[in-house]
């Protein structure tokens, strides 16, 4: 039995507390966009209002694996930065 994979997608969606919270998000992934563009993964980051959007394509199951996990791990390094700050602001 042979197993084939042409092409693989996957959309994330988060909602955000606030649009100008995914819109930083949104900023900070965008470089990564451009950088972890290769011949076997693409993403796209869009935000609509307080939701982030993330669309990861890629040619195989494994290059889609890698590229989600990146853009997920991104992501919760900003909200962790994000909470950090707010509440050190917050406190004082």
């Amino acid at each position: 039995m042979k197993s084939e994979v042409s092409g693989v997608d996957a959309v994330f969606t988060m909602d955000f507390d606030t649009p100008k919270l995914a819109e930083t998000i949104a900023k900070a992934l965008e470089p990564e966009t451009r950088s972890i563009e290769s011949e076997r993964a693409e993403t796209e980051v869009v935000v609509q209002g307080s939701t982030l959007h993330i669309h990861v394509s890629a040619d195989d199951v494994t290059s889609l694996r890698a590229a989600m996990n990146s853009f997920l791990s991104w992501v919760s390094s900003c909200t962790k930065s994000m909470d950090f700050v707010l509440s050190e602001f917050s406190s004082r």
